[in-house]
Order: structure tokens, then sequence, then C-alpha cells
């Protein structure tokens, strides 16, 4: 039935989830038709009545409830006001979510949308991917999502979405802020209220195929621990089923795991009521997430990555092997696999104790083999202080998901935490010389005086040979921890330049020594040159071009392993007597 059949007054039913996994019936009253409440789109308000509504008002988890007048499909239950006392909702006409279903994919034919993976998904109206992934950024996608969602300051509020309750189970504290920090922005509101069910097995009774009326989750995290946001489909034509009657998270052409879901509660709340519900039987994927519905091939196949996290060195009766599976979509990736790594340590390893760790990361990719990361580090909270914002790992799946090159497809993840349960550490106290002055030819001691956590310091010789380049020169000699130090790299030119720079680093259990040289250095198509003369400069900057070399502070480094997590820096200056002296 269209929106202009429609008079305040009139009545009929919606179907929904409230219990279970079979829809029931709940009886609706026309309120009236708000028109263009969103570009080229109006909006049906609607009184429900039932016995739960009466007192949970709109529901998060209700979005896609089908919405019938006189056995006539109006639309998807969809929009409500926060604090409303009263059962009036939004419905989203049919007709805008119908429109979707002859939307043009974009993108080439054996492409996954958001993965930036080269894999078919089954079914005839799913064969879309995205290849760029420049300037989707998670950060950069959330702000526009904050700016689009945020309700405008009225005294009364504003009629918006209903949040998509995100149920998530198994995650600890730390791990679900993680979470929410990226995902609530987007419309998601992480709930710690559901569970993962039992892997591979499937409840008596589940349905074998959506339904109007059902619930539909797209699960974003499975295994030992899960997220699923949950809403209600609107309408099924043969694989294609449409709900929501509003955007997930507004991704446009994407792939991402859908289930089947059972309702174990509504849970009634003066803010905004929601349900509690968990997925029971993975069937399909989300295949398009636009601002009028959610479209699910029954079909589809979504890609998932397997992550796995080791902990070694803790009580061997805390559950120290994590295995999880996440929805691989180069904007959420890197923020799913950080929730689950948090969750492991925080879970396994929640002591408060301080703890010396060392974290070392393969992150198994289809076409360039095997990226190796590795942070030591010490923590004075526990391990469950750790931020996957200050691990190398984190970074290097953040950037290499979301390149600005060419697709990169994830296999899976492996991360090993060893602990060790002290605070071992070395900070640099101060640098000497043991001499102040050198000729050319000589060998120099540097000595580094090293602090110890509830030790006596500890001394460390390094020699430096003096060679013809340093004659003449006032040499600044500067000690610090790899961690400080950061190799000479220049911008990444392509994917392979870019797996260099991510898997390129001063390891942190290391003192680095960096003695600037005469000369010139400068980097160009990827490579340090050092020691060049003045003349080579011109040469590699031609005037008439921008392509040439970028200038590098001339410098030799040398690294000395510790075998402890390194802080600090300090520098010393050393005169070399000219040849002539």
């Amino acid at each position: 039935m269209s929106v202009d059949e429609l008079r305040a007054g009139m009545r009929g039913y919606g179907l929904t989830v409230f219990s279970g996994m079979r829809p029931e019936r709940f009886e609706v009253e026309v309120v009236g038709t708000l028109r263009n409440f969103r570009p080229q789109q109006d909006l049906v308000l609607i009184r429900t009545t039932h016995p739960i509504l009466a007192h949970a008002n709109t529901v998060g988890g209700m979005s896609g409830s089908p919405i019938y007048i006189e056995d006539k499909l109006v639309g998807a239950y969809a929009y409500g006001w926060e604090f409303g006392n009263e059962p009036i909702a939004g419905v989203t006409p049919i007709a805008n979510m119908l429109n979707e279903l002859r939307r043009v994919r974009r993108t080439p034919a054996g492409m996954i949308p958001g993965s930036s993976a080269p894999l078919p998904i089954a079914g005839p109206s799913a064969s879309a991917g995205a290849v760029g992934s420049v300037g989707h950024t998670l950060n950069a996608l959330t702000t526009r999502r904050q700016a689009s969602r945020a309700p405008i300051a009225t005294a009364h509020g504003s009629l918006q979405p209903l949040a998509v309750p995100f149920a998530v189970a198994g995650f600890s504290q730390g791990g679900l802020r993680f979470l929410a920090e990226g995902l609530e922005p987007l419309g998601l509101v992480p709930l710690q209220a559901a569970g993962t069910g039992t892997p591979g097995v499937i409840p008596a009774g589940t349905p074998e195929h959506f339904e109007p009326g059902g619930s539909v989750s797209v699960q974003l995290v499975s295994g030992d621990i899960s997220g699923a946001g949950t809403g209600t489909v609107t309408w099924v034509h043969g694989d294609d089923v449409l709900g929501f009657g509003h955007p997930m998270l507004e991704l446009g052409e994407v792939a991402l795991p859908t289930a089947l879901s059972r309702v174990s509660w509504i849970l009634s709340s003066s803010r905004r009521s929601f349900k509690i519900a968990e997925p029971v039987r993975p069937l399909g994927a989300l295949v398009q997430d636009r601002p009028s519905t959610i479209i699910v091939s029954e079909r589809g196949q979504a890609p998932t990555v397997p992550i796995r996290v080791q902990i070694q060195g803790n009580d061997p009766s805390a559950h120290n092997t994590w295995n999880v599976r996440v929805a691989y979509h180069r904007t959420l990736f890197s923020r799913l696999v950080g929730g689950a790594v948090i969750t492991a340590l925080e879970t396994a390893a929640g002591d408060t104790t301080d703890a010396g760790y060392t974290l070392e990361a393969r992150v198994h990719t289809r076409d360039h083999g095997v990226l190796r990361f590795s942070d030591v580090g010490v923590v004075t909270g526990g391990p469950s202080s750790l931020s996957p914002l200050n691990m190398s790992f984190f970074e290097g799946i953040e950037r290499l998901t979301d390149n600005a090159f060419q697709p990169v497809r994830v296999d899976r993840v492996e991360v090993d935490v060893a602990l060790r349960w002290q605070r071992e550490f070395y900070y640099v106290r101060n640098v000497a010389l043991s001499q102040a002055e050198a000729d050319v030819g000589q060998t120099v001691q540097v000595m580094v005086s090293l602090g110890v956590h509830a030790g006596r310091p500890v001394t460390r010789m390094i020699p430096l040979r003096i060679t013809r380049e340093m004659a003449g020169r006032e040499l600044e000699i500067e000690l610090s921890s790899g961690k400080e130090a950061v190799p000479d790299m220049a911008e990444p030119e392509d994917i392979d330049d870019l797996i260099r720079n991510l898997t390129t680093s001063y390891p942190n259990d290391a003192l680095v020594m960096s003695v600037r040289m005469p000369g010139q250095a400068a980097v160009i198509r990827g490579r340090a040159l050092y020691n060049l003369p003045a003349s080579a400069m011109d040469a590699l900057r031609p005037a008439a071009s921008t392509d040439g070399a970028e200038a590098l502070i001339n410098a030799q480094h040398t690294v000395i392993p510790m075998g402890r997590f390194m802080i600090g820096r300090d520098r010393v200056r050393l005169r070399v007597r000219d040849l002539h002296d």
C-alpha cells in the first residue's frame, strides 16, 4: 500500500519477535504522514498496541518489523524518539526500500565490497566489491556518521533511526570499551547482553530461512566472543531480504556475515528499549547498507578472518588460547581484532602486577606472504592495560587493509604474547665518552649508564670507530631506545613499499646509536642513500620536476641489542681532530 492511500485512524498490525524465534503480531493505528521527512522519503507515524510495547514504547531491534494496513505491506517500523513515553514509531515506506533492489551495483564482478578482497559472493544479485580504499578510514567514517546521525538539538529531541543493538558476548570491559569507541559513533550500540551460542549447534526449531517479522543479525564477531547487530526482516523475495528500514552503518555496497537470531528478552528503558538477542544460525550476507534499508542475500557468503591469540607465561589454569572469527571489512577489521586481543589479555591475565611482555604477531596475506610484527614492553598496570593503539601490528593491519594502492586480503592473524611477571627494563641515565677528542683511526668508547628497576645501574661500552669522513668535525652522538628511534624510510609508492615500511622498525629491546655525519643523505624510489656529495643532490632533485629525492639527515645508525625494553635517550659531542692538526 502506498503512503498516499493512508489516512489517520486506519488500523492494522505489525510482526516482530518478542521472544524466541517466531514473529508475533502487534496492533497499529496510523497517526499521520510526514512528507519528505528525509530526502525523497516520507515517514508514516503509527501508534502501537501490545502488552510489551505499552511500557517499552519504541524498541531497538524492532527496526524492520513489517507494518500492514488492510493486510497490505506499508513499510518498516524504523524510527522513534529517545526518552519518548508513548509507543509512537516512524515507518519507512516499502516503496523506498524496494527501490534499493533496483540499484545498479558499481563494483566489479568477482569483488567483495568493503573487504578489498577478490572473492565471489554466491547468488545472482551479489557479485560486487570495492577496489579502492582511499578516504574511508574508521576515523573519517565515524566523523561523517556522527554528523549525519546526531539529533537536532531541540527541547523535545529529534525523531531518529532506532539504534541497532549490537549485542556482544564474551567481551571484557576493556575490549567492549575499545569496540564501542569505534562502533557507537556509527550507530551501533555495544551491549553486553547476549551469548555466543554453542559453536556448531543450531537449536531445535530454528527456521531455515528468513521470514517477515523474524530477526536478522549482522554478525561481525563469532567464536570465543561474539558481536552481532540485530534487527527485523521486512520483506523476502526469493533470496533477497529487506530489513531495518534504515541503515546499519550506511556503508553502501558491503559484504558482512548475517544470521538468524533468537530473542531472549525486550528490556524496557526510559531512554530506548532494546531486544536482547543472539545469533543461532549463520545464513547469508549483508550486501547493501542503504539509507532506507539493508539488503541481505540468503545465498551470500561474506569473508571472515580467523584470529588466534595465545598467551604464554601465564597461569596454566587460565583460558590462554582464544579463537575468534571477525568480519573482513577495511573500515571495521582492525577495531574488531583489537577488541579480541584486549579481551584475551584482560580475561586471562587481568592482574595489575608489573609485567614485561613480548608480542609477536603474524598477519597471513594471500598475495604478500606473512607479515611479522614484534613488540617488547613493560606495563605497570598489568597486561590488561595494554592498548592495541600502542602495538605495531595493530597499526600495520589498519594501514594495510585501508591502503591507497591495491586490495590486500588477510587470511588469518596469529598473536602470541609471552609474559614475564616483573618490571624489567633499562632506562638511559647518562652518556659519557672515553675521551673528549679523537683522531682518525682511533676507537672511542661510548659509555652508557643504564638504570635498572630495584637494582644497581649498569654500564655498557659501545665502540665507535673514527673514520676519515669524520675528520675536522664535531660529531653529535645520540643514544636512544629502539622504540624512540625511527628508521629512515621513504614515503611508499606502491604496496610493497608500504609493507616494507610497516614491518621495518628498530627493536624495542635495543639501543640505537646515531652519529650525525658530514655530507648529505636522501631517499628516492623507496631507498635511502647516505654520504652523498653536494653535487649529487642537484642531480637527484631536478628543478623542473617534483619527482625527485627527499633530503635526510646523514647519520650512521648502530643497533645494540640489550635484552630488555629500553626507555629514554641522551646525546654527547665528540671533536675529531683534522688530519693536518
